[in-house]
């Protein structure tokens, strides 16, 4: 405290340490490794003098779903075959809300669907980042008799006795966990 001069407390320093709750305010939008500045709530200075700022570095715990580069969000769906082959739509969880995403037929397995505005809030509150939808082909499971008749009959139209190999430089976009 300021009024502790010569006491046994300070030892002539005029400050005590003591430990105190601070309520910090985190922004919307804020990053991994940003640091806030709180002014007045650090170390009172020496002999009386004027308090100092107290910096708060903010460590944000990884989302289970949602991977993050700066304002922008990328999510990995899993979409039915007949879907990604002849176009459809279907809705997906957003950090705002759900989402109406309409696939075109002949979309490729891991073809990233841009949905601006609708990532991340900006920390300095001007905006949203991009939200990409990375649509990948669900191979099921389990299938019924049924539906193994229908894939073994349209594996009859497609042979796959060769397939041409392509080079990992083609020029599509990596994995956005790379």
């Amino acid at each position: 405290g300021r009024g502790c001069h010569r006491g046994p407390d300070c030892r002539g320093a005029g400050r005590v340490m003591r430990d105190r709750r601070v309520t910090v305010k985190i922004p919307a939008g804020i990053a991994e490794g940003q640091r806030l500045r709180i002014q007045g709530e650090g170390e009172h200075g020496m002999l009386g003098g004027p308090t100092g700022d107290l910096y708060v570095v903010v460590h944000v715990r990884p989302h289970p779903v949602f991977h993050r580069e700066g304002d922008d969000l990328f999510i990995e769906v899993a979409v039915p075959y007949p879907v990604m082959a002849m176009g459809g739509s279907f809705k997906v969880d957003g950090p705002a809300g759900v989402i109406d995403v309409d696939v075109s037929a002949g979309t490729e397995s891991g073809a990233l669907l841009p949905f601006r505005g609708k990532g991340m809030p900006s920390v300095t509150g001007r905006g949203r980042g991009t939200l990409y939808v990375r649509a990948v082909v669900e191979v099921p499971r389990k299938l019924t008799k049924d539906q193994k008749k229908l894939i073994a009959d349209l594996g009859k139209t497609m042979p796959a006795e060769k397939i041409e190999a392509t080079s990992v430089d083609d020029g599509r976009e990596k994995p956005f966990f790379e």
